[in-house]
Order: C-alpha cells, then sequence, then structure tokens
C-alpha cells in the first residue's frame, strides 16, 4: 500500500500495530468521486478545508451554503460556491499552496466524506477543486446535530480578533466542545482535514497555548498522524453550532505514547499534545446553526484528572 500511504503514514501504523486494518480500509481510497459520494455531496451544507500558507503554517477553515452549493461537474472536478471570511486564511493559503485537504460531513445522519486534491478560487466566491483522494470514513464519535429551521441564510457582518494564547473564554469554549476538526500536511505538501469528536471536556486546555487531545481508536488509516509524525504543523478548528461563530488555532502537534500519561484518558489509545502559535476568532462566521439530538454512543466516559 505504499501507493496509498507517505512513510509518515506507514511508520505510525507500524507503531500502532494496525498495519493490516490499515491495507484493508487503504483498499477503500479512490482518486475520483463515485455516484455515492456524488449525490451525498449534492445535499449538504458544511464542507471544512485545510491549507497551508507560504509561513508552513497550517489552518483549517469551513465553508457553508444551501444544499448545493457544492457541485460535481466530473468524476474529479468539484465546485463549493461560498465566500470565505475576509480574515480566514483559506483564499491567501490556496493562491501560494493549492493543496487542499477537505471534509463534507453530515452531523445527522453522521456521515463523512474525505476530498484530498489541489484547489484555487474563481474570484472569491467559487472553491474549484481537482480530486486525488476520496475516501468515507465510519460514524464513530459524530455527535447527532440537524440544521436549525430558524437559521436561515442570511448573513449578518463578520468581525474577527486574532491573538496568540487563547483567551479564558476560547479556553472555556474548547473545554466544553464535543466536536473539532484538525487540518494536517504530510511532509510532501499534502494536505488533510478530519474530525475529532467526544464528550464535553475531552479536549484539556492545559495553558493558554497549550492542548492535550486524547486520540481514540478509528479507522486505523493514521492519515493524521501520520502527518504529525513527518510535519508537526496543524490546524484546528472550533464551530459555535448554536452561534455560528468559529475559532481557528494553528500550531504545532506532538504524538504521546507514554502509557503513564495515555491511561488518564480513558479511552484514549494515544495523546496529541498541541502548541498553539496562533489565534484566529470569527464572529457571524456562518449563518447556519445546528441543534444538538444526542452524543455518539461510542464516545469514551470522561474521568477527572
Amino acid at each position: 500500500m505504499s501507493d496509498v500511504y507517505h512513510p509518515g503514514e506507514l511508520a505510525v501504523q507500524m507503531l500502532a500495530g494496525e498495519q493490516f486494518a490499515a491495507e484493508q480500509n487503504g483498499a477503500g481510497i479512490r482518486p475520483s468521486l463515485f455516484k455515492g459520494a456524488i449525490l451525498y455531496l449534492q445535499i449538504q451544507s458544511l464542507i471544512v478545508g485545510s491549507t497551508m500558507g507560504d509561513d508552513g503554517k497550517v489552518w483549517c477553515s469551513f465553508l457553508t451554503g444551501e444544499p448545493g452549493f457544492i457541485d460535481v461537474s466530473a468524476e474529479t472536478e468539484m465546485t463549493v460556491t461560498a465566500r470565505p471570511a475576509a480574515s480566514d486564511p483559506l483564499l491567501r493559503n490556496l493562491q501560494y499552496h493549492p493543496e487542499i485537504g477537505l471534509l463534507a460531513i453530515d452531523f445527522n445522519r453522521r456521515i463523512r466524506l474525505r476530498i484530498n486534491g489541489k484547489g484555487s478560487f474563481d474570484g472569491d466566491r467559487r472553491l474549484e477543486v481537482t480530486t486525488e483522494q476520496v475516501y468515507g470514513n465510519c460514524p464513530k464519535f459524530i455527535q447527532r446535530r440537524s440544521l436549525q429551521p430558524s437559521g436561515g441564510f442570511h448573513r449578518t457582518q463578520r468581525t474577527a480578533d486574532r491573538s496568540r494564547v487563547i483567551s479564558p473564554n476560547q479556553q472555556e469554549w474548547i473545554s466544553k466542545a464535543d466536536t473539532f476538526f484538525i487540518g494536517s500536511v504530510s511532509s510532501e505538501g499534502n494536505m488533510d482535514a478530519s474530525h475529532r469528536g467526544g464528550l464535553p471536556g475531552f479536549v484539556t486546555v492545559a495553558n493558554d497555548r497549550s492542548l492535550l487531545i486524547p486520540d481514540y481508536f478509528g479507522n486505523s488509516m493514521f492519515n493524521t498522524l501520520g502527518n504529525i509524525y513527518s510535519n508537526p504543523a496543524a490546524g484546528l478548528l472550533f464551530i459555535d453550532f448554536n452561534g455560528g461563530h468559529s475559532l481557528h488555532l494553528s500550531g504545532r502537534a506532538e504524538i504521546i505514547w507514554d502509557h503513564e500519561q495515555v491511561s488518564r484518558f480513558p479511552g484514549a489509545e494515544r495523546l496529541i499534545r498541541y502548541e498553539i502559535d496562533d489565534v484566529l476568532q470569527i464572529e457571524n462566521d456562518t449563518p447556519i446553526l445546528w441543534e444538538f439530538h444526542e452524543y455518539s454512543p461510542v464516545n469514551p466516559l470522561l474521568e477527572e484528572r
């Protein structure tokens, strides 16, 4: 499977003892959009994107719109008609580094689809993507949410606030989150966007520049951890599903394998230590809101640490 996985992914698969499962699951990676993926994308309202800037920093962004805002024109060509916030690095990063990792996630049906390839903006309202890898992920750790009928699609003014540390309010936001997204990049420069979920409190705020994140059992492919193994640059995205605001972090990630440290996080097989370099909070980033229904039944229970 060396043609599917890069050296970082292969190394982590070996360290975790998951080479066989990774080989089996890697068989599902395709270069183009299959029929089921096309039908799925046509009804989505959210897509997450991972990009890298000319300074090597990785950011995780997202775009939203009415169903149909994602369109597939060919098996390897898709467009996303949406405008990112002016403060969002997405458009600027793609001008320097066209590689992009995308994740289309349906919270209500607990379905997610990863699409990696190259992207560019036609103006500032239309993201054009050429696919290189397309594959689905399991429903684990996805909290069930549905679009709020009252959310509407009226956009209010977006405002941005930047800093180098997370404020007390942002620390509380993170400590109560049940979902976030992580963007990562391989040593070859290929991007990936992934979902992480757990019960509120599963992400630990160590201080105003550092987080500890449990890594639960997944698909054994280790796309995210394989990237981190070879390149620590990573971006995190937290979405306020009730208010439409977003919190973007750019920094560096490290895999922790030490059993004593990992054992303090129930259900974790490894930990990710995340060091924050830059913080971007965007108010009113999306007019779309989601109503919470239930936590994933496989979320590990939390214990006091």
